[in-house]
């Protein structure tokens, strides 16, 4: 066979195999549904008190966007046996969930297979030694971190592991940043001058959004005191707990307890709150204080003890509001709700306690940006 024959079969092999490979799926894309899904996870708090009585203490809303009703999936529940269940989260790249657990400190995993049905992963990690009182958290599929707030009162901080997928057994962060003030809630997915951003409430009488550049808190030490890159006072906030952001319509959701909840042996009025933040980038950007746009508060809300909060911001889709309130309910409202505002609908979870909520809300291919919150 002649050189130039040679060197033609050579070329017309790299040509087809380079078309084989940039057509080719890369495996660690997640398979994004044909149908729309709209799953809103809860986590509830309660532990049994007997070996008779086992809670299911993740339930999931499937669909949560649904028109016509708004009951969680009875074939979407699951006990995941954690001592005192909070945050929760579900990524669709990995496909995997994570549970953290306030008592001992353990990050659950659980699995969702293509039917929607959850089951008990065989893996779990723990860190005892820097993770006092975990609350919320979140993984970013981007920089393959999972982030959970700590919010023991004399040594808060955000806590950060790398690659939680592969975790197990007793595990250090990657990074932990201690903080000044409580933190409570996370929300992703906004994105400032080509940096990702991540926010987070401070409880108490701080009254404030912190907002952390990613490429700031992704190198560095592995133990830092850490100040954030924006910060942003409600005014009238009397205890912020729970937030979420939809990056399609650029609008901040934040929950706050009211003063019932501050003051100990007070009864509790309904003067829980919803804040909504319009124009949300301008706002964290441009810091200081801040108005919001509309505040959904009042008898009729029936909100007492809202904790967390998701937002469906998706486009052609049915957009909501949704509410955890530790009063046993999970709370929807319509997306333009604003003052003494009635839910659109409502679910009542007694005996349990909901903690934390996360929805992840897909359909059609779209951007990793747009996954979850």
């Amino acid at each position: 066979m002649s050189m130039k024959r040679v060197l033609f079969l050579s070329l017309l092999f790299l040509f087809i195999t380079g078309i084989w490979i940039a057509c080719k799926r890369n495996d660690t894309e997640p398979d994004y549904p044909v149908s729309p899904i709209s799953r809103l996870y809860v986590s509830f708090s309660d532990i049994a008190n007997s070996d008779t009585r086992v809670y299911e203490n993740i339930i999931v809303f499937d669909p949560a966007d649904s028109a016509s009703q708004f009951i969680p999936d009875p074939n979407m529940a699951l006990n995941s046996s954690p001592k005192t269940g909070m945050g929760i989260t579900f990524s669709p790249d990995l496909p995997q969930g994570f549970q953290v657990s306030r008592d001992d400190t353990t990050i659950k995993y659980f699995s969702v297979n293509d039917a929607g049905s959850l089951s008990n992963a065989s893996r779990s990690f723990k860190d005892t030694i820097t993770l006092y009182s975990p609350r919320s958290i979140r993984y970013d599929s981007k920089s393959d971190q999972l982030f959970i707030t700590n919010d023991l009162a004399n040594n808060p901080s955000l806590s950060i592991y790398y690659n939680p997928i592969r975790l197990a057994g007793q595990q250090a962060p990657r990074k932990r940043i201690q903080l000044d003030r409580q933190p409570w809630g996370i929300a992703m997915g906004m994105q400032i001058e080509q940096d990702s951003v991540i926010l987070v409430t401070m409880q108490g009488d701080a009254k404030q959004l912190w907002g952390f550049k990613m490429h700031g808190i992704a190198t560095g030490e592995q133990f830092v005191k850490g100040a954030p890159d924006y910060k942003l006072t409600i005014n009238g906030a009397d205890d912020l707990r729970g937030i979420a952001y939809s990056p399609q319509l650029d609008l901040l959701v934040v929950s706050d307890l009211g003063a019932a909840q501050i003051n100990q042996g007070s009864d509790h009025s309904k003067d829980g709150k919803i804040y909504i933040i319009e124009n949300a980038k301008q706002a964290i950007t441009a810091g200081g204080s801040i108005t919001p746009t509309r505040i959904i508060t009042g008898a009729t809300t029936t909100l007492v003890d809202p904790i967390d909060v998701a937002i469906a911001g998706l486009p052609n889709r049915n957009q909501f509001i949704y509410v955890a309130d530790r009063e046993k309910h999970i709370l929807r409202f319509d997306i333009d709700a604003n003052g003494d505002k009635a839910p659109n609908s409502s679910y009542n979870t007694a005996p349990l306690t909901p903690e934390f909520i996360y929805l992840d809300a897909r359909g059609g291919v779209i951007s990793s940006s747009e996954n979850g919150q």
